[in-house]
């Protein structure tokens, strides 16, 4: 028996110890299998059997292991090798890491939180452990903290949360007409509980523009589009659904702590988000991206290029916050302009962006079709995923999912020689344009495997927890399925729920029957909601789909 080690030590002497130690026989046969006991115990939080092979594979594991080792722990990949905390990213990231580990959501809330300025924006992304970053303008950034707060709280009911302490860090403030600035970061002396610091980060985002609308800074979510409203004037639709959403889940929280003149100060604020959205986002058939700063539409449908963005249509459906009808439409729109069948990919925008005046930013650098420029951005994609599901869309939804799946496309050799990565990992990015459509761009280091964790298992299985008291179960699956099993062990209390759900020949609409080890239970809005024991014993739930 051989045994290569590679790490890294502080001196030789250590050096030293580690040969001497893994020298010994059978040392490094039971430090791996202590590795893989580790991981298993990690990863087999959620364990499914479902009709979809490939589904099964992510799910079990994979997904898992992507966001918390190269998302969380490593920072860094064969594309871009860089090891820095990205304030937005590795929120969501943990986010993904619910089920598995509630405490590591926790912890990057709150290590996020000490990253904020007291002025209440924060670093767009740094570097430990000298916590040098950069200082920007982007829209969105800061929001990510009340968002996912908010939503760890609705799910594991911990809202001592809110009231932890978190530093704040201090840097010099950007100048007039300075976009962003790599700076080196003090603590500040300042502290605060989180609710205080999501409250600042909300509070920074209610300025709005002409149209009513927030206004984009030096990009939202999609970094790309950096010049849209650099000059302070430019909108975006997108941020007004997201602040839609943050300020909808915000707001409960506010009125429990007794701050109710805020909760209806922000509620009045959604209304006419929701007003102005409604007013002059509408392009006819779908909803516009965006305003540049000189007041051009973005994403309508008498441009050339970037006539629509999926990034909007998706939302219109996961806030809820405009007409039903205009949401289906949109969706359509969507659908139809963007769903590539030829190579299994949804785009982010088309048409892709080439020499449009005024410039979005640094995207139209990109070649025409690639990664965020009219690509597939896998991120975005999931959202599109997420929103059909909600639609109630049932073979729509897993059939987008499943073009989605890496694994999908290693079906044959010839799908090998079209994708040319990885398999097993989820790719940032899939190219549109000949001659490489559906080619993989940018694999590991993607915040796309956290969503599909949670789209996989929450939005099409249907899992989800609530104030860590219950689990509610909403499948949304085809009705050619005629089952699958999903077992949920609770965090922190070893109690494990085994839930068997099967078809009965007719559609899988709605939960029609649940027992609870036998026991009835009546299904609630049509899902099965488990009161969670935590007795550290397995339990099974059996579930019955059928018709409205």
């Amino acid at each position: 028996e051989c045994v290569a080690l590679l790490g890294e030590t502080a001196s030789a002497a250590e050096a030293d110890a580690l040969v001497a130690r893994f020298a010994a026989p059978g040392a490094a046969g039971a430090a791996l299998a202590a590795l893989r006991a580790q991981w298993d115990a990690t990863l087999g939080a959620v364990e499914v059997a479902t009709p979809s092979p490939a589904l099964d594979a992510l799910v079990n594991g994979w997904l898992a292991y992507q966001t918390l080792s190269c998302r969380i722990w490593g920072r860094s990949a064969f594309y871009q090798s860089g090891g820095a905390f990205g304030f937005r990213d590795q929120l969501q990231d943990a986010a993904a890491l619910v089920h598995h580990d509630p405490q590591l959501t926790r912890a990057q809330i709150l290590l996020h939180a000490a990253h904020q300025f007291p002025e209440g924006d924060v670093l767009h992304w740094w570097h430990p452990p000298q916590d040098r970053g950069t200082r920007t303008r982007f829209a969105d950034d800061l929001l990510w903290l009340p968002y996912l707060t908010a939503w760890y709280v609705e799910v594991t009911g911990d809202r001592a949360l809110l009231d932890e302490p978190a530093g704040f860090v201090t840097a010099r403030a950007l100048e007039p007409g300075e976009d962003e600035a790599y700076l080196a970061t003090v603590p500040s002396g300042e502290t605060a509980p989180v609710y205080e610091h999501c409250v600042r980060a909300i509070e920074r985002s209610l300025a709005v523009g002409p149209h009513g609308l927030p206004l984009m800074g030096t990009g939202d979510w999609n970094d790309g589009m950096n010049l849209v409203g650099r000059e302070g004037r430019g909108e975006s639709v997108w941020m007004a659904f997201f602040l839609y959403d943050v300020l909808r889940h915000f707001e409960p929280l506010a009125a429990a702590r007794g701050d109710a003149e805020r909760a209806r100060r922000w509620a009045a604020h959604r209304a006419a988000l929701a007003a102005a959205i409604d007013a002059h986002a509408w392009d006819g058939a779908w909803y516009r991206r965006a305003w540049f700063d000189d007041g051009t539409p973005l994403g309508t449908a008498s441009a050339d290029e970037c006539r629509i963005d999926v990034l909007p249509q998706a939302w219109a459906v996961l806030t809820g916050a405009v007409s039903p009808e205009r949401t289906l439409q949109a969706m359509d729109s969507a659908e139809r302009e963007l769903v590539m069948p030829e190579g299994e990919l949804v785009r982010l925008l088309k048409p892709p962006f080439d020499r449009m005046t005024p410039a979005p930013g640094y995207i139209q650098g990109y070649v025409p079709g690639i990664r965020e420029n009219g690509g597939q951005y896998t991120h975005a994609a999931m959202w599109l995923v997420r929103a059909t599901a909600q639609l109630g869309r049932r073979d729509r939804a897993l059939e987008l999912l499943e073009m989605l799946l890496p694994v999908h496309h290693a079906d044959t050799p010839e799908d090998v020689a079209t994708y040319q990565v990885e398999p097993y990992v989820v790719a940032a990015d899939v190219y549109a344009v000949p001659p490489h459509v559906g080619r993989g761009g940018w694999t590991w280091y993607t915040g796309s495997s956290g969503w599909m964790l949670r789209v996989a298992l929450e939005s099409i299985l249907g899992l989800t927890m609530q104030d860590g008291a219950r689990l509610v179960l909403r499948p949304c699956v085809p009705d050619a399925w005629p089952g699958y099993t999903l077992a949920y062990r609770v965090p922190g209390c070893g109690s494990r729920y085994v839930f068997t759900v099967r078809g009965t020949g007719g559609a899988n609409e709605r939960v029609v029957r649940v027992a609870l080890d036998g026991a009835e239970l009546a299904p609630v809005d049509g899902a099965a909601v488990v009161p969670i024991a935590r007795d550290g014993a397995e339990h099974a739930v059996a579930v019955e789909l059928g018709a409205q």
